[in-house]
C-alpha cells in the first residue's frame, strides 16, 4: 500500500473526489432508497460542488489516484468534538485498511484541535463499515429509532 493523505481542493474533484462521492451515494441509494433518491450522477456532482466548503474533507490516494475519503466538520459546544459526516472508500480497496488510516488521521485532527471525542452515524445496513470502527475501537453511544409512514 502506497498511500497519502491530504486535505481535499477543489479541483480533487474532477481528479477523482466525484468518483468516491457518487460510488459512496449509490452505495447508501441500494441500502436506503427510501432516503437517498435515485439521481443522476450530474446532480450529485452539483450537490458535491455546491456543499464542498461546508466541511473539510481529507483525500487517501493509493499510487496517486484517490480511493476514499473523509469529510468532518469540528463542532464547539460545551466541549470539542470532530464529527465525521462521511467515510467513502472505493470498493475495490475496500477491507485494505485505508478507511482505518483515514480515521487515524481523524483522530490527530481532533488531537490537534483539542476536541475530546470523535463522533459519526453508520447505517445499520452498511455491515463493514460498523465492523471497521467496532474493530478500530469506537463503541455505540446510542441508538436512533425511525417509523415509516
Amino acid at each position: 500500500m502506497n498511500c497519502k493523505i491530504r486535505e481535499a481542493t477543489f479541483s480533487d474533484i474532477d481528479k477523482g473526489l466525484l468518483k468516491v462521492y457518487i460510488e459512496g451515494y449509490r452505495y447508501h441509494q441500494q441500502g436506503r432508497p427510501d432516503i437517498f433518491a435515485n439521481i443522476s450522477d450530474e446532480l450529485l456532482k452539483k450537490d458535491l460542488i455546491q456543499n464542498f466548503d461546508r466541511l473539510t474533507t481529507i483525500v487517501i490516494l493509493n499510487n496517486d489516484v484517490i480511493v476514499g475519503y473523509l469529510s468532518y466538520i469540528i463542532k464547539k459546544h460545551h466541549t470539542a468534538k470532530l464529527d465525521v459526516n462521511q467515510l467513502v472508500i472505493l470498493e475495490d480497496y475496500r477491507g485494505k485498511g485505508f478507511g482505518k488510516k483515514l480515521m487515524e488521521e481523524a483522530k490527530k485532527i481532533a488531537i490537534e484541535n483539542e476536541c475530546d471525542r470523535i463522533e459519526l452515524n453508520c447505517w445499520l445496513f452498511n455491515k463493514n463499515a460498523l465492523a471497521m470502527y467496532e474493530h478500530i475501537g469506537y463503541t455505540k453511544q446510542r441508538t436512533i429509532y425511525e417509523m415509516k409512514i
